[in-house]
């Protein structure tokens, strides 16, 4: 398989891009574009339609081509593979995250054998937590599923996915691969060091909270970290300034997830998380432990190249509140992934992960990098 990746900053260059391919004789039959809403957008699968590409694409938080990160630009990562050997699928979400991931499972399963996703989801209210949970419904066997959730520069009021064809503000759209050709791996990984004892979430409904140990849940959180009490941040969304201190909730005694809170309700004094908790779950406030996790997290990469040693192409996605934490630090962290492999890579910022676990499993994550590899068996 061979693949192209490439930045541009406006629609007429991204066609001149693709011209000179086309016209070199490199012939992609599959396009992956992560697109800063600033940019027209909606008009990319109009002309990825003209060409006759395949299109699995989103808005952004930030835009990643091979060792550098971009804002105001359109990422793109062209291939040339088989269209046997992947499906597109786009379904605009009409009764609720959960089954229109099932839906999408379902038709993945139908599709392939052994069927390997990588995905978007846009709906800044949407529960990410939902999406795995509905991704990995039908007959309960794990498959690869990679992913984010569709950025729009922190403005948190629409964000987008895209292909050829459609296009919506509230929907999931996925690249399904056949895995018996096409060999989808990644790993996630934060690097976030847990602070202090554990607190028990004591009333929560989806991805709010309620109460922590009895106590308001935005009340306790200003409590630890004094937010609310400065008047130049009050009115600003809690994702902005928390970014530093998102929830380390336990899954079972083995891991744990991030969390970050996005929403503070002043009447109800709840938490909105960008993923589901549940009552009962145990969780610990984390912080990064400084420009220190950049080689933690690339030294979990370089282990992890040497059970995948090389790629066709790789895709990263990268939290934003990961942005926010790290600062400039960021492109470090990115220019040591990409150095890995040195092949051809995008990713963007994004608000919500989906990839797996040291141990294998699928979670929902924030604060988080979620690196897939693409190589043709």
């Amino acid at each position: 398989m061979t693949t192209k990746s490439f930045i541009t900053f406006n629609l007429s260059d991204l066609e001149t891009q693709l011209l000179s391919y086309l016209t070199s004789g490199f012939k992609p039959t599959l396009g992956i574009v992560f697109c800063s809403p600033q940019l027209p957008f909606e008009a990319i699968g109009r002309l990825f339609d003209q060409y006759d590409i395949d299109l699995l694409g989103c808005t952004t938080a930030g835009e990643i081509v091979n060792e550098e990160l971009h804002e105001a630009s359109i990422a793109c990562l062209l291939l040339d593979v088989k269209r046997t050997f992947y499906k597109p699928i786009f379904i605009k979400n009409t009764e609720g995250v959960f089954p229109t991931c099932q839906q999408l499972r379902q038709q993945a399963d139908n599709y392939f054998e052994n069927p390997a996703l990588i995905v978007t989801s846009a709906g800044v209210l949407n529960d990410g937590e939902e999406v795995v949970r509905g991704l990995k419904s039908g007959n309960l066997r794990e498959i690869p599923i990679f992913g984010g959730l569709a950025g729009d520069d922190l403005n948190i009021v629409n964000t987008y996915i895209f292909s050829r064809k459609h296009m919506t503000n509230d929907g999931i759209a996925a690249i399904v691969f056949d895995y018996n050709h096409i060999d989808i791996q990644g790993i996630a990984t934060s690097g976030w060091e847990a602070l202090g004892s554990f607190h028990t979430v004591t009333k929560a409904a989806g991805n709010l909270i309620y109460t922590i140990n009895d106590e308001p849940a935005l009340d306790y959180f200003i409590r630890f970290f004094g937010y609310y009490d400065d008047a130049n941040v009050k009115d600003k969304p809690i994702s902005t300034i928390s970014a530093q201190y998102p929830l380390q909730v336990m899954r079972g005694t083995d891991y744990a997830v991030l969390r970050s809170p996005i929403k503070g309700d002043e009447e109800t004094r709840s938490l909105m998380l960008v993923g589901s908790i549940k009552e009962g779950d145990k969780f610990r406030f984390s912080i990064s432990p400084g420009i220190s996790v950049i080689d933690t997290t690339i030294d979990e990469f370089k282990q992890f190249k040497q059970a995948i040693p090389d790629a066709d192409a790789l895709i990263l996605f990268s939290c934003k509140g990961r942005h926010a934490a790290l600062g400039p630090f960021i492109e470090d962290e990115i220019k040591g992934i990409y150095e890995q492999w040195h092949k051809p890579m995008i990713g963007f910022l994004s608000y919500g992960e989906i990839g797996n676990m040291r141990n294998g499993t699928c979670e929902f994550h924030n604060e988080t990098c979620s690196l897939v590899i693409i190589k043709e068996k």
